[in-house]
Parts: C-alpha cells; sequence; structure tokens
C-alpha cells in the first residue's frame, strides 16, 4: 500500500508527503536492500528454511518553501524500517533515516547553486551496530539548450 500527495500550503510552501507499507517492496527504497529473507523451519526435514517476503515501512515528508524569485530550500526526514526475518545476518539492515536541508539561488536563469546539510542514521538487524552520519554538500547547475534548424 503507498499513498503520497502534495498539498500546497499558500503561494510560497508545497508539503512532499508519502507513505509505503508492505512485504517484499524493499527494491522500491533507496536504502533498503533485499526482499526476502531467510526463515527458519526446523520442524519441517523437507524444508528446513524457506524465504519470506520482508514487511516494510517508509515514509517522507518534505517542505519546499521559495523564499522570493531567486532563493529556495527544502527540509524534511524519511525513514524506512524493516521486520528482519530470524535468519538474517545479524549485520542486516533494519533501520534507515535521513534528513537534509537546503538553500539553493538562481542569480540567473539556466543557474542554480547552493548548499544542503544531510543527517543520515543506520541501524542493523540484531548485532547492535547503529550510526550517524553527517554531510555538507554544495553543487552547481547550468542548464543549457540549442536548437538546430527550423524555426
Amino acid at each position: 500500500m503507498a499513498l503520497s500527495s502534495n498539498l500546497k500550503a499558500g503561494k510560497n510552501d508545497i508539503f512532499r508527503l508519502m507513505v509505503v507499507y508492505g512485504e517484499g517492496v524493499e527494491n522500491y527504497f533507496n536504502d533498503a536492500p533485499v526482499d526476502v529473507g531467510v526463515e527458519r523451519q526446523f520442524n519441517n526435514r523437507v524444508t528446513p528454511i524457506t524465504g519470506e517476503a520482508l514487511p516494510d515501512f517508509g515514509m517522507s515528508a518534505y517542505l519546499d518553501h521559495n523564499w522570493n524569485t531567486r532563493l529556495s530550500s527544502a527540509i524534511g526526514y524519511s525513514r524506512v524500517d524493516i521486520d528482519n526475518s530470524d535468519a538474517q545476518a545479524p549485520a542486516a539492515f533494519k533501520s534507515g533515516q535521513y534528513a537534509s536541508t537546503n538553500l539553493l539561488w538562481t542569480p540567473v536563469p539556466n543557474v542554480l547553486m547552493g548548499g544542503e546539510f544531510q543527517w543520515g542514521h543506520r541501524q542493523n538487524h540484531s548485532d547492535g551496530f547503529s550510526v550517524n552520519d553527517f554531510r555538507l554538500q554544495f553543487s552547481f547547475k547550468y542548464s543549457y539548450s540549442q536548437k538546430f534548424g527550423g524555426k
């Protein structure tokens, strides 16, 4: 099940919202690894292990804001949580979170530049590992096009 929406909140703001819950849909997430985990069935001699489509939950909430015609920002948060199977490795991905905020400037048409702060967090299935990651990123984009022939 997936539900998403863009909600306009005034002339300068748009909320972008999304929630997903399902089994075996990890391929559709950037952070989540495998769709199927191994499940033990040791009381079954024919198939002592089987594959299990892993249940997961994902969400994203962002606000896009235009300060004026040349400055804009986005700020938001997203996460994915997986119900790991009983036989997955202790280091298997369990949960990931991500938040970011930026300030972008368009000084002239076709030019965009700005900076972004990003935070990420990973938690493993059962080995006790979890870590925070921080990043500061700067970008520059120039858009161009050229028509050849015709009117």
